[in-house]
């Protein structure tokens, strides 16, 4: 009897861990449990740690918590211009509410499918509103932003889920397309390099107009300073040859002749022919009668009187 009684207390105990290890499952810190009844949810896990479970009637169905991305197949979408374009985009989405989620989707698999449909018309309705140059540029950031709030808006609270981004892993252009497409960003360029060019002229002109402006300015200023310093010279040299020729009106009248010959017979090829006649000849011995002084040494000079004014 003892013998039979260590039997059964082995078995139970054989038992009860089997039942036990059944019923336990673990909940790690990426994931998280939906204990369900005969496929019906009853219970939310998203701590993690040790739970347990009635076998065979309950069941462990684990969500991931991690950001998930999924890629959508290339779509041959058109542009608001009619052109063909060729996108590749990919999600990155993360679940929030595991009950709702499970509940109208089950699987990720099946949210990712669903999903997917409703980012294929959201790229339809968005690049079909776009111009292709927004596109090809670093505009098309922009163009990302918005499908990804309309995929928030459309996806994001029925599936239970968080729309993190959107992006366009590559933008194609079909062959027979891009010609007419490189022909008009080609035009385009040209456009804005004229445009460019004729802005430059433009403002090329108004600086040398500026600059002319300033040089007409600046010589007359510099004209009208000459001609006051000039006319104020005049004015001076007037007065000096007046106090000049009041103290000595002889003498001023021989150095003005003087002068006079030295610029009307300057020159090393003048030659004057005629008799020295004339007032301009008035200071020389007009009849030839001067007698050539004595030779010997010339008397010192001597200094001429003071004259205080005309004779």
């Amino acid at each position: 009897m003892r013998n039979k009684a260590s039997v059964l207390a082995i078995g139970a105990i054989i038992v009860l861990a089997i039942g036990l290890y059944a019923a336990a499952f673990t909940v790690n810190l990426r994931e998280t449990a939906l204990v369900l009844q005969f496929g019906e949810p009853k219970r939310v896990l998203t701590e993690p740690g040790l739970y347990f479970r009635v076998p065979v009637i309950e069941s462990v169905t684990y969500l991931d918590k991690r950001v998930r991305n999924f890629d959508v197949e290339p779509q041959l979408l058109l542009t608001r211009e009619q052109k063909r374009v060729l996108i590749s985009a990919f999600v990155r989405y993360q679940i929030v509410d595991p009950l709702k989620f499970y509940q109208v989707a089950k699987t990720t698999m099946n949210a990712e499918g669903q999903i997917g449909s409703v980012l294929i018309s959201t790229l339809r309705s968005a690049v079909g509103n776009t111009p292709m140059t927004d596109i090809l540029t670093p505009k098309r950031a922009e163009l990302m932003s918005l499908i990804t709030q309309e995929l928030t808006r459309q996806a994001a609270a029925p599936y239970g889920i968080r729309i993190v981004d959107v992006r366009f892993q590559r933008v194609d252009l079909p062959p027979q397309n891009s010609e007419a497409v490189f022909t008009q960003m080609r035009s385009q360029r040209a456009q804005e390099a004229a445009g460019i060019r004729a802005d430059g002229a433009r403002r090329a002109l108004e600086l040398k107009a500026e600059a002319d402006k300033e040089r007409v300015v600046t010589l007359a200023e510099a004209q009208r300073k000459s001609s006051i310093t000039r006319g104020e010279g005049d004015a001076e040299a007037t007065r000096i040859y007046n106090e000049a020729y009041s103290q000595d009106p002889k003498f001023f009248d021989f150095y003005r002749s003087m002068q006079a010959m030295q610029l009307g017979l300057g020159g090393d090829n003048t030659t004057f022919v005629g008799a020295p006649t004339g007032d301009f000849f008035r200071f020389f011995d007009r009849e030839g009668t001067a007698e050539a002084p004595a030779k010997g040494p010339a008397p010192a000079p001597q200094s001429p009187a003071p004259t205080t004014g005309p004779e």
